[in-house]
């Protein structure tokens, strides 16, 4: 169909009977709407707004240890002529001048509900009724001192599935915060904690954001901080070891059977081709048990990135002979692995 036959398909729709009912209907509609609109503007309404809160004319050099709040929020009652620009438009400022509000000599700036209900009412017109603010007041304190750099603790601990390790240092952008205070920070505090967090079953290198602590009359920045705790799965990995006999007499010596034994043990993905560890294994003489067939095995020299480690066979058995020239009871090596 084209445009032509479209126009005309429209007119004759508009000029029937039905057209002409409904093309009635909308006008009365909208003039139906505009007195709506009209008489809504008239009545008294209430709303809600979230103001932002603007602090003007800080010194140089002052840093405030109370946050301030960055929104206030609070419903009002006007008529709907004198609300409807800041239901389409952005609603005003809680503007605060620093100077007409500090407290000389205490570094505060006080703002009670009077105050605060005046200047509201200043930013939306002296016929607005102010029926609740939250917060109703404001009470900040400020300091002129710089900040102390203090390292951070971090106080979290994380689990992993099996087959799985949190290795290595968790990692941060930051290795120490800026504290302000007032009056100096006391001797004791020694470092910045975090909150305490607590993950469980991590099965992949996991970042987070936790919040820093500030004790009462400081404040931290950055107060929060992003922290990566590195995750890797556990792999396989086997070696022979020979076995080394220590704190056997001179006079005498011990063969063992099998002479080596195999270590089986979980490493980390990241040390699999990066292992130089040298573990050794060892079987002392001075636990031997001369009425016994067999001598147990044990295993040091171990890294603390080996997990689950296993010798096969785990006792071994031994033959003592003794050395030509030597007579028996001689003193012992002093083999000290």
């Amino acid at each position: 169909m084209d445009i032509k036959a479209l126009l005309s398909s429209v007119r004759q729709k508009a000029t029937s009977g039905r057209g002409r009912s409904i093309f009635t209907f909308l006008i009365f509609l909208l003039i139906s709407t505009i007195f709506w609109f009209l008489m809504t503007l008239n009545e008294t309404i209430q709303r809600d707004y979230r103001l932002p809160v603007e602090i003007s004319d800080i010194p140089a050099g002052t840093t405030f240890i109370t946050r301030p709040p960055q929104y206030i929020d609070v419903s009002v009652k006007d008529k709907g002529r004198a609300l409807i620009k800041y239901d389409w438009g952005n609603p005003p400022k809680v503007r605060i001048k620093y100077q007409d509000f500090i407290s000389k000599g205490d570094n505060r700036i006080v703002i009670n509900q009077e105050m605060l209900s005046n200047n509201i009412r200043n930013s939306f017109g002296s016929g607005c009724e102010i029926l609740s603010i939250r917060p109703d007041s404001i009470n900040l304190l400020t300091t002129t001192r710089p900040g102390d750099r203090l390292p951070i603790f971090f106080d979290i601990t994380a689990s992993t599935e099996p087959q799985f390790i949190a290795y290595g240092e968790m990692e941060c952008k930051f290795d120490s915060v800026t504290v302000y205070s007032l009056n100096g920070i006391p001797t004791s505090m020694l470092n910045v904690q975090t909150e305490h967090v607590s993950l469980r079953n991590l099965t992949d290198t996991t970042t987070i954001e936790v919040a820093l602590i500030s004790p009462p009359g400081t404040r931290v920045e950055p107060s929060r901080i992003s922290v990566t705790i590195p995750v890797e799965p556990l792999v396989a990995k086997k070696r022979i070891l020979p076995i080394q006999v220590i704190n056997q007499p001179k006079s005498i010596s011990v063969h063992t059977f099998p002479a080596n034994i195999e270590l089986s043990y979980l490493v980390p993905m990241s040390m699999f081709k990066n292992d130089g560890a040298t573990p050794v294994a060892i079987v002392n003489f001075r636990e031997i048990d001369t009425n016994a067939t067999s001598a147990h095995v044990n295993l040091t020299q171990i890294p603390d990135y080996y997990h689950n480690t296993d010798c096969n066979p785990a006792e071994v058995e031994y033959l003592i002979e003794q050395n030509a020239g030597h007579t028996s009871g001689g003193e012992p090596t002093t083999d000290n692995q």
